[in-house]
């Protein structure tokens, strides 16, 4: 930044009480949190991995999730907002997987997110200096695998049958029945069934 720059922006960017970030969250929405967080810890989080997968689709749907029949989702999978996601059947949130579902996060039926990936559909506009809140919804469609450790933006869809390679950063749609990898995360090729097997 030139000093110019930095002299007519001085007052402003030195002012950090006016750039203290704002929460825009109601008292209302706090305590809900709050209260999933209590119940998280204490009645989904404890459960084993291999059982009890119906009681933690209780629990979520509880805090207002739709989850369809089959569906697995490990009891280290971190759920910001249950009332947020929305998912069809037999999909799977593997362990650790971070669910910040600040917006509305779609997954279709027969999906698999892989363990420590991040779907996150909240941000912040860089373009402030106070940081204000901006969020944007995901759609993971059917038949999606979402490999180990990736990072899924908002205001992406993820299209029926692809597979994300471990550890890439999706962070624009990616096209139907493709294989897509890296940082950031393309097609490299496409997902082609073999004969007999569906």
């Amino acid at each position: 930044m030139s000093d110019s720059m930095r002299d007519s922006l001085s007052d402003p960017i030195s002012d950090f009480r006016s750039l203290k970030y704002r929460n825009r969250f109601s008292n209302v929405a706090k305590l809900r949190r709050f209260v999933w967080e209590v119940v998280w810890l204490l009645a989904f989080r404890p459960t084993p991995r291999w059982a009890l997968h119906g009681w933690r689709r209780l629990l979520l749907r509880a805090f207002g999730a739709r989850i369809g029949a089959g569906c697995r989702i490990a009891p280290s999978c971190r759920i910001w907002a249950p009332w947020n996601l929305v998912m069809g059947e037999y999909s799977a949130l593997g362990d650790n997987v971070d669910c910040y579902s600040m917006d509305r996060i779609t997954i279709g039926s027969k999906v698999a997110v892989s363990q420590r990936s991040f779907l996150c559909a909240g941000s912040h506009d860089v373009r402030s200096l106070s940081r204000p809140l901006v969020t944007g919804p995901i759609v993971i469609e059917d038949h999606v695998w979402i490999a180990a450790e990736s990072m899924v933006h908002p205001n992406v869809v993820i299209h029926e049958g692809t597979v994300v390679g471990a550890r890439s950063m999706v962070l624009k749609d990616l096209p139907a029945w493709s294989v897509c990898v890296g940082n950031p995360c393309r097609k490299i090729r496409d997902r082609e069934l073999r004969n007999g097997h569906v």
